[in-house]
Parts: C-alpha cells; sequence; structure tokens
C-alpha cells in the first residue's frame, strides 16, 4: 500500500542527528528484510537541514516491548512515532486516511530533578514538538508538495504524555492524520 509505515519512519529521521539514526541500525546482513540496506542508505544520506540535535532515541513502533527497551536509560529527548488505523477509498484522492501520533518524551527517573526541573524538561518536549508540527506545515504549504497528499490534517490534537504508562518518561504526544492517494 504504498509504503506508507516505511515512508512515516523516513519522514521523522529528518529531525533526528545521523549518529542517533546510525545506533538503529543493527540488524546483522544475514537477517535484513529486502529494501532495509537501501532504506538505511537512503536514510543516512538526507541533509542535515531539518535535524534537532536534542533528540536522543528515536523509535517507529507499536510494540510495547520494543519500545520500553528502546527507551530505557535515556537521557536526552526521545521522538517516538507511533502509526495507527487506516482508512482506506481506493476510489478518491486522498482516500488513504493514516492516524498517528508523534511523542517527544523525556526520561523523568532521573532521582536529581525537581519541580522545576521537570517544567523545564516538559517545555523543551513541547518546544521540540512544535519544531516538528510547524515544519510539517510549512512543508505542506510548499508549492511543489504532493497535491494528492496530506502531510498533516489540522488541527493536531496534544496531549501529555503520562510517565506511569510510558515507561518513566513524560512529554507531549500529537495526535492528527494524514492522507494519501492510492489509485
Amino acid at each position: 500500500m504504498n509504503d506508507l509505515i516505511i515512508n512515516l519512519f523516513k519522514y521523522f529521521s529528518k529531525f533526528v542527528p545521523k549518529e542517533v539514526l546510525e545506533s538503529i541500525f543493527i540488524q546483522p546482513d544475514g537477517s535484513r528484510k529486502t529494501g532495509y540496506s537501501e532504506i538505511e542508505s537512503e536514510i543516512l544520506a538526507q541533509n542535515d537541514d531539518c535535524v534537532i540535535g536534542e533528540i536522543e532515541k528515536f523509535v517507529v513502533s507499536i510494540n510495547e516491548n520494543f519500545i520500553s527497551e528502546r527507551i530505557k536509560n535515556s537521557h536526552g529527548f526521545i521522538l517516538f512515532v507511533e502509526y495507527g488505523k487506516l482508512n482506506v477509498d481506493y476510489d478518491i484522492e486522498k482516500g488513504v486516511i493514516q492516524s498517528f501520533a508523534v511523542t517527544i518524551a523525556y526520561n523523568f527517573s532521573d532521582n536529581n530533578n525537581d519541580n522545576l526541573n521537570e517544567i523545564i524538561h516538559m517545555n523543551g518536549c513541547l518546544e521540540i514538538l512544535d519544531k516538528i508540527l510547524w515544519q510539517m506545515g510549512e512543508e505542506q504549504n510548499e508549492l511543489d508538495f504532493c497535491a494528492g497528499a496530506e502531510l498533516i490534517t489540522y488541527p493536531a490534537e496534544i496531549q501529555v504524555v503520562d510517565p506511569v504508562s510510558f515507561s518513566g518518561c513524560g512529554g507531549w504526544s500529537a495526535m492528527f492524520t494524514n492522507a494519501n492517494t492510492v489509485l
């Protein structure tokens, strides 16, 4: 279906520093799925125009155990993308509507945090999330953006991330849809 999940991974990787990206490609050559090396090369060849240097971890998944393992012991900001339901109508333009959430979180399990430090971290999470949403809107408004697609459908709903339900990490999550034409 036009590589929707792979395209999400590729798109959001542009916000992630190269050293973080390099650390996530760990699959041994013998067990890599077809296309793995090509996608890895494409992602690592992206320019750094949109990189947000504070991002320390990058996860695109729906697997709770994988997510928990990836974000454990992180000491910086986490970019987490969770894809969700699809509404599919192949007969109309922008008929494939995908729900997903983009989360920026920070590990609050550090014992040296007081209330003000927590507030500063939460503010930092919101600032980074805002940069990503703003960039998405800017790209969508460019003249050469694909007429048969929407990168982000506004309004985006932004909610606080509960550290109890997200492995000790708190932050902000934006939930929205995008739309693509698959005829």
